[in-house]
């Protein structure tokens, strides 16, 4: 399998959507704060990847497949990076996809448990502005891979991207990972600093923070 790696471009837009439908759907917190029809998931996520290609700070990146000489190469992962400025509001999924401010009340009736998803990215935002302080950083605000590409090494490139930049201005990097998922991101130097369950412990989201290299 040739395996490319990419900025995306618009075209990409509605295959990530679509894979970060797929890819995180199963989670059980996905499922009870996800949009109510495929229609609004599939929108929501579309404008999450677009604010990727739009906005200035920010840098979504494909892997593709080059399946045969006569089919366009197909998106097999997708990462959103983003650039924090120092003193600047940390970033979230929420804010660039649901053109919502209040950590979780601009997705109103889309979602399954309004409640839950207004806490759920309130203590989000809550962590990343605390173990971050105002410093420039990273964040990897979003990764997915297709099941079928798993160890062929599309999630590590995508994250090596991120990596390289981080240590090239000599900054942090910071992320959201579901224990399953952490592994990798330890191997590129990242430590849980706090994890927080929901759902009765059925879903646990940890925090992770990269130092500047050398630290």
């Amino acid at each position: 399998m040739n395996l490319t790696l990419r900025p995306a471009t618009p075209p990409d837009i509605p295959a990530c959507a679509r894979l970060a439908h797929a890819a995180l759907s199963p989670s059980p917190l996905i499922q009870a704060i996800a949009p109510t029809s495929e229609a609004h998931a599939l929108a929501f996520w579309s404008a999450v990847a677009q604010s990727g290609v739009d906005e200035p700070n920010s840098h979504l990146i494909v892997v593709v497949e080059d399946t045969t000489p006569h089919a366009p190469p197909g998106v097999v992962g997708f990462a959103k990076w983003v650039y924090v400025p120092a003193g600047a509001p940390a970033p979230g999924i929420l804010a660039a996809g649901a053109g919502g401010e209040g950590e979780g009340a601009g997705l109103g009736e889309m979602v399954g448990d309004a409640e839950l998803a207004g806490r759920f990215f309130s203590e989000q935002n809550v962590r990343h502005e605390k173990y971050m302080a105002g410093r420039r950083h990273w964040y990897l605000e979003l990764i997915c891979t297709r099941p079928e590409v798993k160890g062929l090494g599309a999630g590590r490139r995508l994250v090596q991207w991120g990596v390289e930049r981080v240590d090239g201005d000599g900054c942090e990097a910071y992320l959201e990972a579901s224990p399953e998922g952490r592994g990798l991101f330890e191997r590129f130097g990242f430590v849980v600093v706090e994890r927080l369950g929901y759902l009765d412990g059925r879903y646990v989201e940890c925090s992770m923070v990269r130092g500047m290299k050398g630290e």
